[in-house]
């Protein structure tokens, strides 16, 4: 197996010169981390020595060593020949993105890797684009037919989910061992679909049900070659940040009823109110408030929903993920990232992405129960590929 995954990953570098973009400039250190590594799995390096660390036994944080100054050269390279190329150096594009910050995402030394083909990913979207293309111009003919499109493309939507994590996924490793997803349409349709829109015609009320299903749902589909993974997440906790969140949102409103309360609930003498005090104030303000309250509270339940699912993330019931991410951080970082790539016309976009990859990467920890090195990798066919271009194409995430 060792030998097989060898000559893979050689071949790769060899089709693709992008695939050795991360290795160049590395030092290699010679000694293993562990020195129990069994013999079938080959043992990955730290790029510098000077960076070996003696982690603590009971966690080990996950670390990130991309830097943006080297990302703004994929990034640009990547959006000239896009566009150069009228969209189909996209797929390369794709690939060299996900290398870059999967080939920085290390554990205990140990970096993860992106195998897939920029030509298998090209034909995908040429086949998704195809379809698309058809089905608008059907959906032009009646209404009739624009409903049944919709219809279709709802109902394809679980088929396309785990073709898409299913490819992603076999084209992740660790330490050559690849990750897998398998998943049930009936599972899928009720986790993507059917769970979201009974979430959301309860007014949000049934929404932590519909998150724990989902998050127990990818966990135990996905797989670490032979190791299982799985995911209970607390109900009990995923409602307690879903009422926080409303709470939040709740601040501004209660404050606004108070202030109409006092009026008598006359939206005449609301607006007569003077500009220069403090409630004449706060009824100007009251629109953006309520847009940074939401905006906040999505982030915070956001925040909950990881630490709830990743948190409770077990390998083949051996080793647990810890995950301790800040809702309120993470929309500062996003809103200050957006801000300043619109101020910059987009150049410091690469920075953004960066920097919330390093800060979402870095706030996960594995808590081993053993030896990494007791699971056996698998390699996987490339299969699913169609589905992942699709939810690309369509912004659609399916992931934690």
């Amino acid at each position: 197996m060792a030998e097989e995954t060898g000559k893979f990953n050689q071949e790769t570098t060899e089709n693709d010169p992008t695939k050795s973009e991360i290795a160049e400039g590395s030092d290699p250190l010679t000694q293993r981390l562990n020195s129990n590594d069994d013999a079938g799995v080959s043992s990955e390096v730290l790029e510098d020595p000077s960076t070996l660390k003696i982690w603590d036994a009971s966690s080990i944080p996950f670390e990130f060593t991309g830097k943006a100054k080297e990302f703004f050269g994929i990034w640009l390279s990547n959006l000239l020949l896009s566009i150069l190329t009228l969209g189909i150096y996209s797929a390369w594009a794709k690939v060299r993105r996900r290398r870059f910050f999967l080939g920085h995402t290390l554990i205990g030394g140990h970096r993860f890797d992106y195998h897939a083909d920029p030509k298998v990913i090209l034909k995908g979207r040429a086949v998704v684009v195809s379809v698309l293309v058809v089905l608008s111009l059907v959906s032009k003919l009646s209404p009739v037919l624009s409903g049944t499109s919709l219809v279709l493309l709802m109902l394809a939507l679980p088929w396309l989910a785990n073709r898409s994590l299913r490819f992603n996924a076999r084209m992740t490793s660790f330490r050559n061992i690849r990750f897998d997803f398998i998943g049930a349409y009936g599972k899928s349709l009720l986790a993507f679909v059917l769970l979201p829109l009974l979430g959301l015609l309860s007014f949000g009320l049934l929404q932590p049900f519909a998150t724990r299903y989902s998050g127990r749902y990818l966990a135990a589909n996905y797989s670490y070659g032979e190791a299982k993974l799985e995911s209970d997440p607390q109900l009990e906790r995923l409602y307690k940040g879903f009422f926080q969140a409303f709470s939040i949102i709740s601040l501004p409103v209660v404050v606004l009823l108070g202030i109409m309360a006092q009026h008598d609930w006359e939206l005449e003498r609301l607006i007569l109110i003077p500009d220069d005090g403090a409630t004449g104030w706060f009824i100007d303000f009251s629109p953006f408030a309520l847009i940074i309250t939401f905006y906040l509270a999505f982030f915070h339940y956001r925040a909950v929903v990881r630490n709830s699912i990743l948190g409770s993330l077990s390998i083949s019931s051996i080793h647990q993920l810890k995950s301790e991410i800040s809702g309120f951080r993470l929309a500062w970082i996003v809103l200050s990232n957006t801000f300043l790539t619109l101020i910059s016309l987009g150049l410091l976009q690469p920075w953004g992405a960066v920097r919330r990859w390093r800060y979402e990467t870095e706030s996960l920890q594995l808590i081993p129960g053993g030896s990494l090195d007791e699971f056996i990798g698998k390699i996987q066919p490339a299969e699913g590929v169609i589905g992942s271009e699709y939810t690309d194409l369509q912004d659609i995430d399916v992931s934690v």
